[in-house]
């Protein structure tokens, strides 16, 4: 009686572990075919740097310490404006602004953007954010405006196919607001490190071969067509819209946070919604308290997993517009994504 127990154990477990192989050779096949699809986005560039607008142009000849009209003292000739220069020089200082706060680029791509691992554990995946500088081991050597508008709004790395890229939170930037990140990074000081590609454990396996939110590139038109300019930076709920896109890659498309499928070391976000369970009861100043001093509205942490200190350095126009914003959308229970 025992042996014959033991033989139906026996083959019982080697039947699970025949059908637990062949389930991850199905999932692993269907993830890869997932994450090798090759992609078509409409054909956007954009001029890098962005040329000063005729207001702008004019505000700089109205500067009688940056340019003088010609004059009959030969010890004090004429200065000559270089626009060029100028301009470039704005580029690069709203695309470091963009990049150190709103779209909080080192978090994932590392301080130095040569590279970081987001995630590295075997059983989840290997989840490499790749190196933007101009060192050994980049992927944007040789970049145009194309390339980079693939990259970061569409989800679509260099060789066409899917990116592990959070792209929601990026397809609404506008082309001055990408030409001013390309005009910075391509600033910064080179970094030789090549991190290898990204590649899936088994949660991430799964997760790529059967939910659809697992990359973003499928949910994204590739076909609409981007804003050219933002926005006007003022206190309005649409200026707030615009900001608060970078929110929905961890607070989900409602802003109601709750656990995220695939990382269990993840702590949940909060709830951004005008809900018990969320933003209720805070004003504007608990809420730029919260974005600037990492502290709720009870005074307690708000743990590093949450970039407050890249997203506090946005001005206070910024982060009342964005206030502004969450006032207006549907409160929803936290997790409600």
């Amino acid at each position: 009686m025992l042996k014959t127990t033991l033989k139906f154990l026996a083959w019982t477990l080697a039947a699970l572990v025949v059908l637990a192989g062949a389930a991850y050779w199905y999932a692993s096949n269907r993830a890869m075919a997932n994450y090798h699809r090759h992609w078509t986005a409409h054909d956007a560039s954009f001029p890098i740097p962005f040329p000063l607008s005729d207001a702008e142009l004019e505000q700089l000849r109205q500067q009688p310490h940056v340019v003088r009209a010609s004059t009959n003292d030969e010890a004090e000739p004429p200065l000559r404006l270089d626009v060029q220069a100028i301009t470039l020089a704005r580029a690069v200082a709203n695309g470091k602004h963009l990049v150190d706060s709103r779209l909080s680029c080192g978090g994932c791509h590392g301080s130095d953007f040569g590279g970081h691992a987001v995630v590295d554990a075997p059983f989840v995946a290997r989840w490499i954010a790749p190196n933007l500088t101009s060192g050994k081991g980049s992927v944007t050597t040789g970049f145009r405006a194309e390339d980079w508008d693939r990259a970061v709004r569409h989800g679509i790395r260099h060789t066409g196919e899917t990116s592990s890229m959070p792209v929601q939170e990026f397809v609404n930037l506008s082309d001055h607001e990408l030409s001013d990140v390309v005009a910075y990074l391509r600033s910064v000081p080179p970094v030789d490190r090549d991190l290898g590609p990204t590649r899936m454990g088994i949660v991430f396996t799964f997760l790529a071969a059967f939910d659809s939110s697992a990359f973003a590139t499928p949910g994204i038109d590739h076909s609409r067509p981007h804003p050219v300019e933002p926005p006007a930076a003022a206190v309005t709920a649409e200026y707030g819209e615009h900001l608060v896109q970078v929110c929905r890659g961890c607070h989900g498309p409602t802003l109601s946070g709750g656990k995220i499928a695939g990382d269990p070391n993840m702590p949940e976000p909060a709830n951004l919604t005008p809900h018990e369970t969320g933003l209720k009861n805070w004003t504007e100043a608990d809420f730029i308290r919260a974005l600037r001093e990492g502290k709720r509205k009870d005074g307690t942490a708000i743990l590093e997993a949450m970039p407050w200190r890249s997203f506090g350095q946005m001005d206070d126009t910024q982060l009342k517009a964005i206030y502004a914003y969450l006032r207006t959308i549907p409160a929803r229970p936290k997790g409600a994504r």
